[in-house]
């Protein structure tokens, strides 16, 4: 649930009442309300059947060039967050930090990271489909300057670099030498 979606559906409105529909959520007949001060949401809980109501505080705070923007408080930490998450029984809404949630990135090693970092400069060019170390680096796409696509080129190939060496680093001493004295392994 983010703020961005409630706010898309105009349910962050002081009188708002009526129903959502959460897609993939493993709960049904939602409903809620919403004050100046707080969304409150009710449901069903699709594993046991639990009615579920749970209040969530609004905090607002005001934008650079006017306006404000509407923040979620975690019902738990009440730390201001844009997206509630629901636990896999249903039965709680919560910020990342409470469920310890970690980005993508931070569960990744090295090699998959230097990898999507590859990936991401080539389809900066324009290339499509699978990318791996046979890829030719593509043309320079229409309107990009000469300058960027040469600074784009200088950091695949630094990444391919690292990528080559975080590899070695992985091979044990005794195959490298082994390859190195050119002994069949």
């Amino acid at each position: 649930m983010t703020v961005h979606r409630l706010r898309e559906l105009g349910v962050i409105h002081p009188g708002w009442e009526g129903r959502l529909l959460w897609g993939g959520a493993p709960c049904r007949d939602i409903r809620g309300g919403c004050t100046d001060r707080a969304l409150t949401i009710e449901w069903i809980a699709e594993a046991d059947g639990q009615s579920i109501a749970v209040s969530i505080p609004l905090s607002r705070s005001p934008c650079n060039y006017g306006g404000e923007r509407t923040w979620l408080l975690c019902p738990i930490c009440r730390r201001r967050v844009t997206t509630l998450h629901l636990s896999s029984d249903a039965h709680n809404l919560a910020c990342r930090h409470c469920y310890n949630m970690t980005y993508f990135t931070q569960n990744t090693d090295d090699m998959n990271r230097l990898h999507a970092k590859r990936d991401k400069l080539f389809r900066r060019l324009g290339a499509k489909g699978d990318i791996d170390r046979n890829t030719q680096i593509p043309r320079r796409p229409r309107g990009m300057w000469l300058m960027t696509y040469a600074q784009i080129i200088g950091q695949i190939r630094a990444t391919e670099n690292a990528l080559d060496a975080a590899f070695l680093g992985m091979v044990p001493a005794a195959i490298l030498e082994r390859c190195r004295a050119g002994a069949p392994s």
